[in-house]
């Protein structure tokens, strides 16, 4: 018989295992978790070259990640609100292998990305969505770029600090 937790649960489950483990947070969520990040670019595909960031809205903003809790919350990028009330705020982890990071939003559905590069200075991830993120339209691989945050909108450093 396969059981689901109820997403409640597996938050309580994440928050419970991970925050003792914040003095040993492994490489890639200390990483994550030293700056706010921008997204700079979107390409689909190998296309390197174009940059089709105005055509896939729903993954551009601003994002915030905390290495001792293992959450994350994402901010609008021309206002700095919180979209946690849109899904985006919730728990991530990362794979065994390092290869993907998966993300459990508090409202809606954990979505995994490959991890392409992650240090400093770029936070880069592919995923495969249907292009331009509507329904019926062909797959493609979306590879989004994001740097560190260096504007004007004050960001929070930790998931939920704006919205207390």
């Amino acid at each position: 018989m396969h059981h689901v937790l109820p997403s409640s649960a597996v938050a309580l489950l994440l928050a419970a295992t991970t925050a003792s483990a914040c003095p040993a947070a492994m490489a890639p969520q200390t990483v994550l978790a030293s700056t706010a990040w921008q997204t700079t670019a979107v390409h689909e595909g190998d296309d390197r070259s174009t940059n089709v960031i105005d055509r896939y809205p729903d993954v551009v903003g601003l994002s915030v990640w905390d290495a001792c809790s293992n959450r994350f919350e994402y901010f609008d990028p021309i206002s700095g609100a919180s979209r946690a009330s849109l899904g985006g705020a919730g728990y991530y982890l990362f794979t065994g292998d390092g290869q993907h990071q998966v993300t459990l939003p508090d409202r809606g559905a954990p979505i995994s990305r490959r991890l392409q590069t992650l240090d400093a200075d770029e936070f880069t991830y592919s995923r495969t969505v249907p292009r331009n993120l509507q329904a019926g339209q062909p797959e493609v691989i979306l590879h989004v770029v994001h740097t560190p945050y260096r504007g004007p909108l004050a960001i929070p450093m930790r998931p939920g600090s704006a919205s207390r």
